[in-house]
């Protein structure tokens, strides 16, 4: 197994040692879960960065087929950050072990009968309500997208789906498909359907999300998947939804911040303390960050949030938000960002 190493704000005398450390590590933690790949053509990439009073260490890896296992890791010792991101990124490849042998079959056959599902129900709505859909929709559809988009990373990040699908084309359509069907029930002013579209997105990949771990708990850990199985079941699917490729599929979570150029140390430290924030929202149950990012973010009404979006009492959403904030400003502390506000952090 070859292992590449970046440093970022390490000192040059001490990337040997770090390097030491990496390469005992990996062969502890990580080399005993991806036995069952040829070892030799695999290629270990490990990012260990210094920040202010902590380590961060991201490593990456590909596992055949085509899957990509990211794990990060922070902790004020180097040696612990990478013994945690190692440990969490061989927890990954047993799982991807085990369920290679048909993860091919579940899923692929999963997404052939969904889309004849999905091409059933277009075929029984009226084409006056598509269109008034499309029309609806259309000025709604950046909004939406980005909320799918993140939704999808942080999904991700927590394991929770698959790395390839459901694509965000996937979720925008089967959201389409939702809101025609219930178009006589919904709310039809601007703000009152984007409410009702994202929660119906929470509705699709919380239902996926229940789908993959159903899948997971049924599968056999023997047997091998044949050769180019994704290419072998995507010719077999009769696309006549159009799909498309989204570069943004493969971000993680740290990749939500905009890349931009940092004039003063000000603007580097509000940078960096969204960075923070962003990761910290990852750790969190699902339903604490939607909480939090449909009220501060989405500028959503909280009762519009508690009785319509989440399904919850006024008073537990208040609970919510409250435990989500003190989590984040505590968390931030941790990391040199005292008094951190946490409203202005979210709202981005």
């Amino acid at each position: 197994m070859k292992i590449d190493i970046k440093y970022r704000n390490l000192p040059k005398e001490s990337h040997a040692k770090a390097r030491e450390s990496v390469e005992t590590l990996a062969e502890r933690h990580l080399r005993p879960a991806v036995e069952a790949f040829d070892v030799s053509e695999l290629r270990l990439h490990v990012t260990l960065e210094k920040r202010k009073l902590d380590y961060r260490v991201t490593t990456r890896i590909q596992l055949p087929p085509r899957k990509v296992l990211v794990a990060q890791a922070t902790d004020e010792s180097l040696d612990k950050a990478l013994h945690d991101a190692l440990a969490e990124l061989a927890r990954q490849a047993e799982k991807h072990r085990a369920t290679i042998s048909h993860q091919d079959e579940w899923k692929r056959k999963a997404r052939r009968r969904r889309l004849r599902e999905l091409k059933g129900k277009l075929g029984g709505i009226p084409t006056e309500v598509q269109q008034q859909v499309e029309v609806s929709l259309a000025s709604l559809l950046p909004r939406l997208e980005t909320w799918i988009r993140h939704e999808l990373t942080y999904l991700r990040a927590s394991g929770l789906l698959a790395e390839d699908y459901p694509t965000l084309a996937d979720v925008r359509d089967e959201m389409y498909v939702r809101v025609q069907r219930r178009w006589d029930e919904l709310p039809h002013d601007e703000e009152g359907l984007y409410q009702a579209a994202i929660r119906i997105v929470t509705d699709i990949l919380e239902e996926e999300a229940q789908r993959v771990r159903l899948a997971e708990r049924s599968l056999s850990l023997e047997g091998s998947a044949p050769e180019d199985a994704m290419d072998q079941a995507e010719d077999m699917v009769e696309e006549e939804i159009n799909e498309f490729y989204q570069p943004d599929e493969a971000l993680h979570v740290e990749d939500l911040i905009a890349d931009t150029e940092i004039a003063t140390p000000e603007e580097a430290a509000a940078a960096e303390a969204m960075d923070a924030c962003n990761e910290l929202l990852g750790a969190m149950p699902s339903r604490w960050r939607r909480a939090l990012l449909l009220v501060y973010r989405e500028r959503i009404p909280r009762d519009v949030v508690a009785g319509r979006m989440l399904e919850m009492d006024a008073e537990e959403l208040d609970q919510v938000l409250a435990l989500g904030e003190r989590f984040l400003r505590e968390h931030l502390a941790e990391r040199g960002f005292e008094n951190a506000d946490v409203p202005r952090l979210l709202a981005g």
